[in-house]
C-alpha cells in the first residue's frame, strides 16, 4: 500500500517544481506582459526580416498602403519560415504606422 506520507511529499515537490518553472519562465522568457519573446536563430534570418519590413516601410512612405498592407499580412506567418525572423513587436509597429497614416490621409480633403 501505498503510503499518504510519501504522495503528499511527492505532490508537493511536484507542486513546487510547476511554480519555480513557471517563475523562470515568466522573468526569463516573456517581457513581463506575458507575450514570448523570440529571438533569431541566425543574424542572416534578422536580415531578411529587417529587408522585408524596410520593403513595406518605403511601400507605406509612397503612400501606396493596399500593397503595404497585403505585404504586412504575408509576414504575420513568417515565424514559420526559420529562414526568416520579424519579431511580432516589429509587425505590430508597422500595422499601427500604416493604420495611421492611412487614416491621415483620409481624414485630409
Amino acid at each position: 500500500m501505498v503510503n499518504l506520507r510519501v504522495v503528499l511529499i511527492a505532490s508537493v515537490a511536484m507542486l513546487l517544481g510547476l511554480i519555480l518553472w513557471m517563475g523562470y519562465f515568466f522573468y526569463f522568457r516573456t517581457d513581463g506582459r506575458g507575450n514570448v519573446l523570440r529571438e533569431a536563430e541566425s543574424p542572416e534570418a534578422a536580415a531578411r526580416g529587417q529587408q522585408l519590413l524596410a520593403r513595406a516601410d518605403a511601400l507605406t512612405d509612397q503612400q501606396d498602403y493596399d500593397k503595404a498592407k497585403v505585404l504586412l499580412d504575408s509576414l504575420r506567418d513568417a515565424d514559420a519560415n526559420p529562414a526568416m525572423f520579424i519579431s511580432t513587436d516589429d509587425l505590430a509597429q508597422r500595422f499601427d504606422t500604416l493604420r495611421i497614416r492611412r487614416s491621415r490621409q483620409q481624414s485630409v480633403p
